[in-house]
């Protein structure tokens, strides 16, 4: 009897094998014909396109920060700006424990970064939608008056760091605020020279341009 489930088991494991190889050269297939594609549509708009692991300085500000997580990398110049877009990959691991065996599970996560090089150089700084917690942290702590801007409203609902927090209310002006209010600009980062929005998924040819126009809003309203 044993020998019976034995074989049954071997010849399952074989039928799995015989599944799973021709499933991942298909899966591998299809991602390749949508890189070629993105690929043809940056080079229907004058963008260079950079396949394979890129190092770029910004990956340090993903979340994950994997300085070898580009995976492709698109740049060109949109509205008289230098742009870079990339696919941007990192993993997380968590570990649990069921009757005494730790067993480790890996998860891995996909984000489409958007960057736009501005021609002078800033501060670091950093603005970001307040989630619960950090409004409760402020409401039971009162305002910072280090790093807000001073406009109670915007105040409320964003978070602002910067490395330099005397210079936040000359970076973020009333234009700037009234256009976060409004919804009409992301979660961003800056630094230096490169102003930074990432978004989680992969790459679509038709939210790039629109997620560059408000990128570049953002950069176009800085100190006003």
């Amino acid at each position: 009897m044993g020998a019976i489930f034995a074989v049954i088991l071997i010849a399952l494991v074989v039928a799995a094998v015989a599944l799973t190889v021709p499933l991942v050269a298909l899966v591998q297939r299809r991602e390749q014909r949508r890189l070629e594609g993105l690929a043809a549509w940056a080079s229907s708009i004058g963008w260079t396109t950079y396949a394979g692991s890129v190092e770029v300085p910004w990956t340090a500000r993903l979340p994950g920060a994997n300085p070898r997580g580009v995976r492709c990398l698109f740049t060109g110049i949109y509205r008289e700006l230098p742009v870079s877009m990339a696919e941007y990959t990192y993993q997380t691991t968590h570990t649990t424990y069921v009757n005494g065996q730790t067993q480790v599970t890996t998860d891995h996560h996909d984000i489409v970064a958007c960057v736009v090089h501005l021609p002078y150089t800033y501060p670091g700084i950093e603005v970001a939608g307040r989630g619960s917690g950090s409004r409760m942290w402020r409401w039971l702590n009162g305002p910072d008056q280090a790093e807000e801007v001073g406009i109670d409203e915007f105040d409320r609902d964003f978070r602002v760091h910067s490395t330099h927090p005397e210079l936040v209310r000359q970076v973020i002006g009333p234009a700037l605020v009234r256009t976060h209010l409004a919804g009409m600009a992301p979660n961003w980062s800056l630094h230096g020279t490169d102003l930074l929005v990432y978004w989680q998924g992969r790459m679509e040819p038709t939210r790039v341009l629109p997620a560059v126009d408000s990128v570049i809003r953002v950069a176009n309203l800085l100190g006003r």
